[in-house]
């Protein structure tokens, strides 16, 4: 196996094939998640399983002192791109409705990035931000493209919106588990818009 074995690869269908779905990976929150996140998110109007969304989100994009998505109260990285661009918000629940409101477009039919209905072609990409931070992502920063119809399910979701999820099922799979750990089950076929009426 070459270390860029997914260098200009294009998998068809919206699941990464090369490792398992689980729904049983430990979950572990930052301090900052905990102290912060957890009782800001309380203060939100949302579902519950937009906010259990939210959670796991923040979670993984890395909700924690010294992170952009910490400094920029943008728990979620929305407008926080690749390239460096940043958006910054006033407060943490400023940051939270964002996430929601970010969800609910979607769900909607309102976001030109998340076609719902439509065919969806993610190039394969070569990621800066991966290079530069190669112990802290622990991948290569050649990730694969992916060609499928995008019907709002989960699996589409995620490789649409983490550049690094598109490498593996790890953000698939802390989403499915933080979800059962609340007695709910869900997989990568369920749909943003089943996940808004839990």
């Amino acid at each position: 196996m070459t270390e860029h074995k997914y260098k200009d690869k294009v998998f068809k269908g919206a699941s990464f094939p090369d490792a398992p779905i689980k729904n049983n990976v430990k979950i572990s929150f930052t301090k900052e998640m905990i102290n912060e996140y957890l009782p800001t998110i309380e203060k939100v109007e949302a579902s519950k399983g937009i906010k259990l969304l939210c959670i796991i989100m923040a979670s993984k994009e890395g909700f924690y002192k010294g992170t952009r998505s910490y400094r920029c109260n943008n728990p979620g990285n929305i407008g926080n791109t690749d390239s460096g661009n940043n958006k910054a918000l006033k407060t943490l629940k400023d940051g939270i409705e964002l996430q929601v409101s970010y969800l609910n477009r979607i769900i909607n039919g309102q976001s030109r990035v998340y076609p719902i209905g439509k065919k969806v072609f993610i190039k394969p990409f070569y990621s800066e931000e991966i290079a530069k931070n190669q112990k802290t992502y622990g991948m290569s920063p050649y990730l694969p493209g992916y060609e499928f119809f995008f019907g709002g399910e989960l699996e589409g979701f995620v490789k649409i919106y983490s550049t690094g999820a598109r490498a593996g099922n790890s953000y698939l799979n802390m989403i499915i588990s933080f979800f059962a750990n609340h007695g709910i089950t869900i997989t990568e076929k369920t749909t943003l818009k089943e996940i808004a009426q839990l």
